[in-house]
C-alpha cells in the first residue's frame, strides 16, 4: 500500500444514494488501515432535485486537505457527473450506469465528455441490484461493487461496514445491500478482467489503536456531551443543525435537554440564563444567527457571564450561500456588537481540534466569565476523518469558575476589580453572597455607573481579563527548520490543512519555507506571532474570504507588509493555489 495517494467521488443527483455511497467508501477504507478525509457537497434545496458529490482522501499517510484531482470517478447520474471531468486526473477511472433510469444520448453522456485517456468501466447499476436484491435501490450499492473490483479492495471491507450500516433496519434490509454489493463486484470482476487497477493494492483489516470517522460537527457534540453540558438552546440552521440532531439524541440520556427556541436571540439568552445559574449549556448557529445574537453577546461581555457560541460560517453575508464553506465571520466573531466587546474567541483546524477546543471552551467561558465563540466552518464541520476516539480527561472538564472566598462572605463585591481583572463569581443561591448583575455600565458592586471614571476603569478590567486569557489558549504553532525563512505562510481553520501540505510541498522540493497554525484568534499570541514574521522575508496569508480577515487582524505586526491570498469560492482552499502563489513568491525574491 506504500504511496497511495488517491481521491474518489461519486456524483449523482439527489435521492441517489451519492451521500451514502460516500460514507461507506470512507467507512471501508478507514477499516483497511488508510487515512480518510471527506467531504460531502449537496444542494440547499429540498430533496429531490439538484447535485450531490462526496470527496474522499485516502492515503496511507496522514490526510490535511482535500486534492486538486479525482482519480476514481462513480456517477449514477451522467447530467451531474459531467461537471467533474475538469478534475479527473490523468489515467483516471469513471464508473458509470450503462443502462441509466432515465435515457441519456450519446452525444450527452459522460463517456462522450471525457478525456480519451480515462479509462471507462460500464456497469448497468439498476440492473444488478434488481436481478441480485428484486429493487433497483441498491444501484449505490452496485456501483460500491464495481469500485471495490476495479480498484483493488477486498470486498470483506464492504461487507463490515454495509452490515453495521444497515444492520439495525433488520437482516432482509442488510441481505438485500450485499447482494447488490456483490453483484457489482462479480459483474466488475468478470467483465474487466483484463484491465483491473490496483490503487489500493488489497488494503487489509486495520491495526492498532480503533479509530472512528467523525464529522466535526459529531465531534463538537460529543466533546459537549463530554464535558459535562446540561442545557443546549438552539435554532436550526445549516451547517450547524446536526449538532443540535445529534445532541437531541444523547443529551436526554444523561439528564439534560435540548430545547428549539424560537430564534437564535432567544436560543442566547436562554444560554444566558442558564450559564448564570451555574449550568454548562452551549448553542450553535451561523453567520446569520450569529448576526442576531450580537446583542446579548455583548450582554454578556459586560455583566460578565460565560456562554459557549459555535459559529458555524458559511458563504456570506445574510442568508448567503447556506450550503457552501467560507471563513468571513471572523470580523464579527471578535468584534460583532456595540461597544468595545471583547471575547474569547478559538477556531480549530480539523476534527479532532474541534473536539479539544469545544470541550476547553467551557472552562474558558467559566474562568474568564466571557462568551467564548468555537469559529468552524461549513468544511471543517461537515467533513469527516478518521481518528482514535477522542477523549477528555478529568483537568479538561474540571468546573472552571473562581469562587469567592468565605471570608467575604456578606460583604461580596460582584465585578471587584483585580490584578488579572477575573473577579471571583458567586452563583445565584449563595448564602452570603448576594450581588447585582446588568448590562449597564457598573461599579466593581454592580450598581450602574455612567461616570467616565468608571467606565474608564471597568473597560480596562474587561479587555485585561481577556487579554490573560492567553495563558490558557492554544499557543501558535510552527512548521518549519527553523531560523529565517524565504516565505512564512500563516494559516487558520480548515484551509491550514491546505497550508500544512503545501508547505510540505515545497520544503520536500528543497524551498526555505514553512507555516504557523493559528487557533487563538482573539485575543492572539503577538509576541509569538511577530517573531515569526520577523524571521520571514515574504509572509503570505491564505483565506476563505475576499477580504483578508486574518491579515486585516494581525498584519500590524509586521507593518501591514504581508501578502494576502484570499478566495470567496465556497469551496475549500485547493493546496495547489497555495503552492503556486509560494513559488511565485520566491520567483520574484530571486
Amino acid at each position: 500500500m506504500a504511496g497511495v495517494d488517491v481521491t474518489v467521488e461519486v456524483c449523482g443527483m439527489a435521492g441517489d444514494g451519492t451521500i451514502a455511497a460516500g460514507g461507506l467508501i470512507n467507512e471501508a477504507m478507514s477499516a483497511g488501515g488508510l487515512s480518510v478525509l471527506g467531504f460531502d457537497s449537496y444542494p440547499a434545496e429540498i430533496r429531490g432535485f439538484g447535485r450531490c458529490v462526496t470527496r474522499s482522501r485516502i492515503g496511507d499517510e496522514e490526510i490535511l486537505a482535500l486534492g486538486d484531482e479525482t482519480h476514481v470517478l462513480i456517477s449514477l447520474n451522467d447530467e451531474q457527473s459531467i461537471s467533474r471531468v475538469p478534475v479527473l486526473a490523468k489515467d483516471s477511472a469513471v464508473l458509470f450506469d450503462s443502462n441509466p433510469p432515465i435515457y441519456v444520448q450519446e452525444e450527452k453522456s459522460l463517456a462522450a465528455e471525457v478525456d480519451p485517456e480515462t479509462m471507462l468501466f460500464g456497469m448497468p447499476f439498476g440492473d444488478l441490484a434488481t436481478s441480485a436484491a428484486g429493487t433497483a435501490r441498491g444501484r449505490n450499492l452496485a456501483a460500491l461493487g464495481g469500485f471495490a473490483a476495479v480498484c483493488g479492495v477486498p470486498p470483506d471491507l464492504f461487507h463490515l461496514v454495509i452490515t453495521a450500516k444497515f444492520k439495525s433496519k433488520g437482516e432482509k434490509v442488510v441481505d438485500a445491500n450485499l447482494k447488490s454489493f456483490d453483484a457489482g463486484y462479480a459483474y466488475a470482476k468478470e467483465r474487466f478482467a483484463d484491465c483491473l487497477k490496483t490503487m489500493f493494492s488489497g488494503p487489509g483489516r486495520a491495526e492498532g489503536p480503533e479509530k472512528v470517522m467523525l464529522s466535526g460537527n459529531l465531534a463538537i457534540g460529543k466533546a459537549a456531551l463530554d464535558a459535562g453540558l446540561r442545557l443546549y438552546y438552539g435554532y436550526p440552521i445549516t451547517p450547524a443543525t446536526p449538532i443540535m440532531e445529534y445532541l437531541a439524541k444523547q443529551l436526554p440520556e444523561r439528564g439534560g435537554a435540548v430545547v428549539q427556541m424560537e430564534d437564535e436571540i432567544a436560543s442566547i439568552g436562554a444560554v444566558l440564563g442558564a450559564s448564570f445559574a451555574g449550568a454548562r449549556s452551549m448553542t450553535a448557529t451561523s453567520g446569520p444567527g450569529f448576526a442576531l445574537m450580537t446583542e446579548l453577546i455583548t450582554h454578556g461581555v459586560m455583566a460578565e457571564i460565560p456562554a459557549v457560541i459555535l459559529n458555524a460560517q458559511r458563504g456570506g453575508p445574510s442568508t448567503g450561500l447556506p450550503t457552501k464553506t467560507e471563513q468571513s465571520d471572523l470580523h464579527a466573531a471578535v468584534f460583532g456588537g456595540p461597544g468595545d466587546s471583547g471575547r474569547i474567541v478559538i477556531a480549530p483546524t480539523n476534527v479532532a481540534e474541534c473536539y479539544l477546543f469545544t470541550v476547553k471552551s467551557f472552562q474558558l467561558a467559566e474562568k474568564y466569565q466571557t462568551p467564548v465563540v468555537v469559529l468552524t466552518d461549513f468544511f471543517l464541520d461537515n467533513r469527516v476523518e478518521n481518528l482514535p476516539v477522542p477523549e477528555a480527561s478529568e483537568q479538561d472538564i474540571a468546573f472552571g469558575n473562581v469562587f469567592p472566598d468565605d471570608s467575604v462572605k456578606g460583604s461580596y463585591i460582584r465585578y471587584l476589580d483585580t490584578e488579572t481583572g477575573i473577579s471571583p463569581r458567586a452563583l445565584p443561591g449563595m448564602e452570603g453572597f448576594a450581588f447585582s448583575a446588568t448590562g449597564l455600565e457598573h461599579t466593581e458592586r454592580g450598581t450602574p455607573d455612567y461616570s467616565p471614571d468608571n467606565h474608564m476603569k471597568m473597560s480596562d478590567k474587561r479587555h485585561r481579563k481577556i487579554r490573560s486569557a492567553l495563558r490558557d489558549l492554544p499557543m501558535p504553532e510552527e512548521f518549519s527548520r527553523g531560523g529565517d525563512l524565504d516565505v512564512g505562510v500563516i494559516g487558520w481553520g480548515s484551509t491550514f490543512g491546505s497550508v500544512l501540505e503545501a508547505v510540505n510541498t515545497a520544503r520536500s522540493r528543497g524551498l526555505n519555507v514553512g507555516a504557523l497554525k493559528i487557533t487563538s484568534i482573539f485575543p492572539y499570541h503577538a509576541d509569538m506571532i511577530g517573531e515569526f514574521m520577523g524571521r520571514c522575508a515574504r509572509v503570505l496569508i491564505p483565506e476563505l474570504n475576499y477580504s483578508g480577515q486574518l491579515a486585516n487582524l494581525i498584519s500590524h505586526l509586521r507593518g501591514n507588509d504581508v501578502v494576502r491570498l484570499n478566495l470567496a469560492t465556497g469551496t475549500p482552499f485547493p493546496p495547489s493555489l497555495i503552492l503556486s502563489k509560494i513559488e511565485e513568491l520566491l520567483k520574484a525574491g530571486a
